[in-house]
């Protein structure tokens, strides 16, 4: 079912907004999202192990992580102009149902070839559904309280990330690799199901069509800021295990889950603020945010026990918690609802491309320098991020104080 929701696009007035942040549709869009990113983050540490256990080799490991993110980034400026062109709840559902159907097929134990090609189409899926998921979590959330809104839509992601890893490492101990496709896939499907109940803002008709552009023009400060916090923290994802292990501790478990943790609470802590403070809310956030995150890389790269890693996992989830949900409501906060899908699928294209870049980058560097001059290396993205914000901060749209 869809709901109107009357804009007055030619006088510029909007319809009264409603105040209360925790509706249904809130939390169903919420919940939604959450199961999607269970699937998605739990295959992350377990295909590899699937890809070398069937045959195939590291470079093939690292081509069906590489091929989800390609699909995503080729497909998202199209989905943005799609969800501004024809709505919401069409896009989110053949996106959400994209994702699913080649998780269901993985239940089969495909061979290794047949798993990556399945892998490029899942990330069409990916990109259309997590585009489409982010706008209609911005068309529920009133504008007032958009940051505190957010910040609780972007829990999704830190919760998934804090718990599906050690999930999914679980299950193919416990069990088999068929049993963790299962568990995905049913994280998929549920994702799919809870999407169809979801009442989605529609909009009058316009008289001109959204023209399709690449990027939105007034999301692209923001998205920037955040590619270059992705671009460095992608590095902990993918080398930090090793690392650790190479300085003599077992895991690096306690960074990731003080990281996870922190972002629990840092994450709507940052939309308070930035709702209630306005423009100075922003500018802290972002200038604690970043701060936050460079002061990590240091510690991390000193890390020889456990408590270096905890603290480093603190700074940095305090770093991830405050910058990404403000980025994000920057790029959408003062748009029109035509304009939210393309803004959307900037500000995550953004976040794939910093993704996909750092993951090659800081590889040739960690080859060349080591893994500890890699990481004081990575001191240097979130202070350009900052720098970014405000050099360009006037041009940014603020709402408040």
């Amino acid at each position: 079912m869809e709901k109107v929701w009357q804009d007055k696009l030619q006088d510029g007035e909007q319809a009264p907004i409603r105040e209360r942040l925790w509706t249904l549709d809130f939390f169903l869009i919420c919940l939604s999202t959450f199961a999607s990113f269970l699937a998605f983050h739990s295959l992350h540490p377990t295909l590899p192990i699937y890809i070398e256990k069937y045959g195939g080799t590291t470079q093939m490991a690292g081509l069906a992580m590489t091929s989800i993110t390609l699909a995503a980034i080729l497909v998202r400026p199209l989905t943005g102009w799609a969800l501004d062109r024809y709505g919401r709840r069409s896009i989110l559902l053949g996106g959400l149902f994209l994702f699913l159907i080649p998780m269901v097929l993985y239940i089969r134990l495909v061979p290794v070839v047949m798993l990556i090609i399945l892998r490029f189409f899942q990330g069409l899926g990916w990109g259309i559904g997590n585009t489409a998921a982010g706008t209609v979590a911005a068309d529920i959330v009133p504008r007032k309280r958009m940051g505190e809104g957010m910040g609780y839509f972007g829990l999704t992601l830190s919760i998934s990330m804090a718990f599906s890893p050690a999930l999914a490492l679980w299950l193919i101990e416990q069990y088999s690799f068929r049993e963790l496709f299962i568990t995905c896939a049913f994280f998929a499907a549920a994702a799919l199901i809870l999407a169809l109940f979801i009442q989605y803002p529609r909009f009058e008709k316009q008289l001109v069509s959204p023209k399709f552009e690449f990027l939105e023009k007034r999301a692209l400060h923001p998205s920037l800021v955040v590619l270059f916090v992705i671009f460095s923290y992608v590095s902990l994802v993918i080398f930090l295990p090793l690392y650790t292990l190479e300085q003599g501790m077992k895991t690096a478990g306690v960074f990731f889950t003080s990281f996870a943790l922190t972002t629990i609470f840092s994450l709507p802590l940052s939309g308070i603020i930035v709702d209630r403070a306005g423009k100075r809310g922003y500018d802290f956030t972002v200038l604690t945010g970043t701060l936050a995150a460079a002061a990590a890389m240091p510690i991390v790269a000193q890390a020889t026990a456990w408590p270096h890693l905890l603290l480093g996992g603190v700074c940095y989830g305090i770093g991830f918690g405050f910058v990404q949900p403000t980025m994000l409501a920057l790029c959408i906060r003062n748009l029109p609802p035509e304009n939210k899908g393309a803004a959307n699928a900037t500000f995550w294209t953004a976040v794939d491309a910093g993704a996909a870049a750092g993951s090659l980058f800081w590889g040739f560097v960690a080859a060349g320098l080591g893994y500890r001059a890699m990481f004081n290396l990575n001191a240097l993205p979130p202070l350009i991020a900052l720098a970014l914000y405000f050099a360009w901060k006037e041009r940014v749209p603020h709402n408040g104080k």
